[in-house]
């Protein structure tokens, strides 16, 4: 059973969200629509504190794609390598969405598709979507925006990372390890 925009609609209308419809024109199931959130960090384009996001049905319905579009452009060369190393690390971490580039205009997005194929798609999952990439936008803005204006690259929290790697290690092991950071230590203290 593949959806249409006809039912992205009534899940936008049964959330009291606003939109604007575009069908596409003789498809009983595809087209697409814009909607947008406020945010509290990400800042569009024109210093606003709101994300755009297009919902797209496609593919006769079997598909379902969010996109922000122009979420940031890279016009600088130069700092295009930091913005894919952050948006890299960042995906790490990232359910739902993905980072998009356009190598042609520098635009970035971020984008979630989802294959409907032959099930359903409801307004329980439509919130969770659009509420993981506000989110998301909020949460990663400040390391992206750094990136592409500036190429600076974000502090990276070693204390977790070592805290994660010494958690997976042997009781053995980390009291080995422990015992040789102390012999560091006497030893640069000498």
């Amino acid at each position: 059973m593949a959806i249409s925009l006809a039912d992205v609609q009534a899940h936008m209308d049964g959330l009291s969200w606003k939109y604007k419809s575009n069908p596409k024109d003789g498809s009983k199931t595809d087209g697409h629509l814009v909607t947008g959130f406020p945010t509290e960090t990400y800042q569009d384009k024109d210093g606003d504190n709101y994300l755009s996001i297009a919902i797209a049905v496609d593919e006769n319905g079997e598909r379902i794609r969010f996109m922000t579009p122009a979420l940031y452009n890279c016009k600088h060369p130069q700092y295009r390598k930091a913005f894919f190393e952050v948006a890299m690390s960042k995906a790490l971490s990232l359910k739902l969405c993905h980072f998009d580039y356009d190598h042609s205009d520098g635009e970035i997005r971020m984008i979630n598709e989802i294959p409907i194929e032959d099930g359903s798609f409801t307004a329980k999952q439509l919130e969770r979507i659009i509420r993981a990439m506000v989110r998301l936008a909020d949460n990663n803005h400040e390391d992206l925006y750094a990136a592409i204006t500036t190429g600076a690259l974000p502090m990276l929290d070693y204390k977790t990372d070592i805290a994660h790697e010494v958690s997976q290690m042997s009781t053995d092991d980390q009291l080995e390890l422990l015992v040789e950071i102390k012999k560091r230590r006497r030893g640069a203290q000498s």
